[in-house]
């Protein structure tokens, strides 16, 4: 039988599990649409999603080694990210590049904070957290230099996702 989350760790890579559990299907939904819409983004999302797969089962595969269940919001976590990787799908690429930008920002940030804790705290879990971490700053990487321009709909998305995004944390680690 699982367990809750006990501590500060153990909630950090629940939440991380969670996270990106909505990470995989913000590139589901962006790919579907973008077939429709953006077909040069295909390869890119493709290969940003078989990496937020495979962050994923390393958090579930931590999870499941200490006995504790995943985090509540993982469901809706998920149809969130659905929901959000869908609509900017269909706006288009701006949008596409947008959505990665400021959900990696917003990611990074926590994972760079996570690592300072967990360092000192938790070194198994601390192991997790730097094994997703350069996929992460590449997928941010890549998306900052694909926003060529600063379109209105960039100029809306990036804050409004970045806000979404840090409170879906903040959510799920309380």
């Amino acid at each position: 039988m699982l367990r809750p989350a006990k501590t500060i760790a153990e909630k950090m890579i629940k939440v991380d599990h969670a996270g990106e559990n909505g990470a995989v299907n913000i590139y589901r939904a962006q790919r579907f649409a973008s077939s429709l819409r953006a077909r040069r983004l295909l390869p890119q999302l493709q290969e940003f999603q078989e990496h937020e797969e495979e962050h994923r089962r390393i958090f579930a595969a931590h999870l499941n080694k200490i006995g504790v269940r995943r985090c509540v919001s993982y469901h809706a976590c998920g149809m969130g990210g659905f929901c959000l990787g869908l609509v900017t799908g269909l706006i288009g690429p701006n949008a596409v590049t947008a959505t990665t930008f400021a959900v990696e920002h917003t990611v990074l940030k926590h994972l760079e904070e996570q690592l300072s804790f967990l360092q000192d705290n938790n070194q198994d879990a601390y192991v997790c957290v730097k094994k997703i971490y350069a996929d992460e700053k590449a997928h941010h990487d890549a998306a900052e230099n694909q926003l060529t321009q600063q379109t209105l709909m960039a100029w809306i998305l990036v804050p409004l996702v970045k806000l979404s995004t840090d409170l879906v944390i903040r959510f799920g680690m309380r």
